[in-house]
């Protein structure tokens, strides 16, 4: 735990190299298209039309009490935002193998502000969507003000996981393959475009193991915090409160992981890259 603090304590102190990585990470990215910034939200908002045509018109998956687009929506922003941090952060310590070579500095600081460069794209999108709820008829409640610390849990978990990855794709090239992989079955494991309900009624026993999917306490939070009433739309036997719990012990466990990980590795990566 020590070892951990020191690590946490070292990103706090080079905070402003992590902030100005993440905004040079975005400039460099939307320097170029016409659209520049305004690609943070429409590739999220596209992949919601692509969702919506293929579930709810195609397949018939209804959700009760929302529109499909808006229970979507609540789900396909973050998953963007977590599935880009973790992806792109998974090369970036290979990526950066000049700047390693020539100067030291703690090498955390590189996945960890992909992962700010991403969290700092997400939040346009974020506002997006918040304004674009009241058109569907969804009222907002004081349970918004959870959004903050939901945010944050997610930012932990994607922090962790990129230090894994990153870490771990030096050793091995093929990491960041496995990782698309990964990403790709977890988000069909996770609730996003079917509701909580059509699981709980495929088998009682997988249900509980599916609950233990971080994403899916992740989920249910964004919903509870812009879906009015959503809490009352859990199946039998989920308890909101539980659920939470459980989510940011993983988040947290996950994130505190990463560094036990990466500081294992840190020393042969220049002999690697």
């Amino acid at each position: 735990m020590q070892n951990i603090a020191k690590q946490i304590g070292i990103l706090i102190q080079y905070r402003h190299l992590i902030l100005d990585l993440a905004i040079k990470d975005i400039k460099v990215r939307y320097r170029s298209p016409v659209l520049g910034f305004f690609w943070a939200i429409l590739m999220p908002l596209v992949t919601v039309f692509i969702f919506k045509f293929i579930f709810s018109t195609l397949m018939q998956v209804q959700v009760e009490n929302y529109p499909f687009f808006i229970y979507l929506m609540t789900a396909v922003f973050p998953w963007a935002y977590f599935s880009t941090s973790v992806a792109t952060a998974t090369e970036s310590i290979f990526a950066n193998r000049d700047l390693i070579k020539k100067t030291y500095f703690p090498r955390q600081i590189i996945p960890v502000s992909v992962v700010l460069a991403n969290l700092i794209n997400f939040l346009p999108a974020l506002l997006a969507m918040i304004l674009i709820l009241p058109f569907f008829g969804m009222p907002f409640t004081a349970l918004i003000l959870l959004l903050p610390p939901i945010i944050l849990l997610q930012t932990i978990l994607a922090v962790g996981l990129a230090l894994i990855f990153s870490s771990l794709q030096v050793v091995l090239r093929d990491v960041k393959y496995i990782v698309e992989l990964l990403l790709l079955i977890w988000m069909y494991l996770s609730p996003v475009f079917y509701p909580l309900a059509m699981v709980a009624n495929f088998s009682p026993v997988f249900f509980k193991v599916y609950l233990l999917n971080p994403f899916v306490g992740l989920f249910c939070l964004y919903r509870l915090a812009l879906l009015k009433g959503f809490a009352h739309t859990l199946p039998a036997g989920v308890n909101i409160y539980i659920l939470s719990l459980w989510t940011a012990v993983v988040c947290i466990c996950v994130f505190f992981l990463g560094f036990l990980v990466f500081k294992k590795y840190e020393a042969i990566f220049s002999d690697l890259i």
